[in-house]
């Protein structure tokens, strides 16, 4: 996951500050990695993302979603009024924990106007994932059978986010969240 979301960021203009990146963890519990704000070079977050422990748990996606749009998508953390707010969910398991406030929680942050890709990986029901994406969800979700398929999404998302490259000043918000990572989402 760490691979795929440096890749994922790489073409984009973080240094310049057009783009910022916060990210979370989540498992059992939710942990904000680092805010929108915290890094202002590509370097620092790349190297934030490397520092990132892997945790054992269950899948809480609802609260992973309620402290992304409550918490990191805030101007105090970073986030720019008039800037489209853009979500990567990456899980390799169904809620498990609030199961039941996983799809509100999505629907909230929507109602916000978070944009959410969902990516799922080896789930077999994909309720959920299409459940978590902004509509529609054959454009914003993705369900993949391993962690290795990760690099062929980078271009497709990165080309949803921004269609006319990360050099587009429209995009410029981002907040990465995954279930059980080593790494980070995204």
């Amino acid at each position: 996951m760490k691979v795929f979301v440096k890749k994922f960021l790489h073409s984009a203009n973080i240094d310049d500050g057009e783009v910022r990146v916060g990210l979370l963890s989540y498992s059992t519990q939710v942990t904000v990695e680092f805010q929108l704000n915290t890094y202002k070079t590509k370097a620092e977050l790349f190297d934030a993302i490397d520092r990132v422990p892997w945790t054992y748990g269950a899948t809480n996606t609802a609260d992973g979603l309620k402290t992304m749009h409550e918490e990191m998508f805030s101007e105090g953390n970073g986030d720019r009024p008039g800037v489209p707010n853009i979500c990567v969910v990456i899980t390799d398991g169904v809620s498990n924990i609030n199961h039941r406030r996983t799809i509100p929680e999505a629907k909230q942050a929507r109602r916000k106007r978070i944009h959410i890709f969902a990516i799922g990986i080896a789930l077999k029901d994909l309720r959920e994932i299409n459940g978590i994406a902004s509509q529609p969800a054959s454009v914003n979700a993705f369900a993949i059978d391993s962690f290795d398929e990760l690099e062929g999404l980078n271009e497709k998302i990165s080309n949803s986010v921004c269609p006319g490259g990360w050099a587009d000043p429209t995009m410029a918000v981002m907040n990465i969240m995954s279930s059980r990572l080593s790494l980070t989402h995204f």
